[in-house]
């Protein structure tokens, strides 16, 4: 059994339920939809506590790696910080499109992916694919920049 899985697991579990609980304050107005704004920050409780459970399962049946954790790559680490950081002030002056393009570029490179037809071709068609659910399908507000629009 490793121990790390286990704490993990049991630590995931009671956020989980602290993040349920939390639920429970947030206004529900009267001209609501039928799901509420209360469904989705529930479906995240239960869909954590789920896997919560799971990896408590799973280090409790000694079914846990018991290999050596790999080495933590700091710099790398230190480097997409950063660059979510940067992605966080883009966001208005650049855009959503153009930052997230830029952001998942780099991120991308950073974590060694070297290809940059598909590297480039990721970060378009993730950018794209997430501009299409959230801003034209669930109507979210996204910041345009030099686009224009919203």
């Amino acid at each position: 059994m490793r121990r790390a899985d286990l704490l993990i697991g049991l630590g995931l579990l009671a956020f989980a339920g602290a993040y349920y609980r939390a639920s429970f304050d947030i206004a529900v107005g009267f001209a609501s939809d039928r799901l509420g704004p209360t469904f989705f920050p529930r479906l995240l409780a239960g869909a954590l506590a789920v896997c919560a459970v799971a990896l408590v399962a799973r280090a409790a049946r000694g079914r846990s790696d018991p290999g050596p954790l790999p080495p933590v790559r700091l710099g790398t680490l230190a480097l997409v910080a950063a660059l979510t950081l940067a992605y966080g002030l883009a966001l208005r002056p650049l855009g959503y499109p153009l930052a997230t393009v830029l952001f998942l570029a780099a991120a991308i490179r950073s974590l060694g992916h070297r290809d940059l037809r598909t590297l480039a071709g990721t970060a378009v068609g993730v950018t794209l694919a997430l501009y299409l659910v959230f801003a034209r399908a669930l109507h979210v507000l996204v910041p345009m920049g030099p686009l224009g629009g919203r």
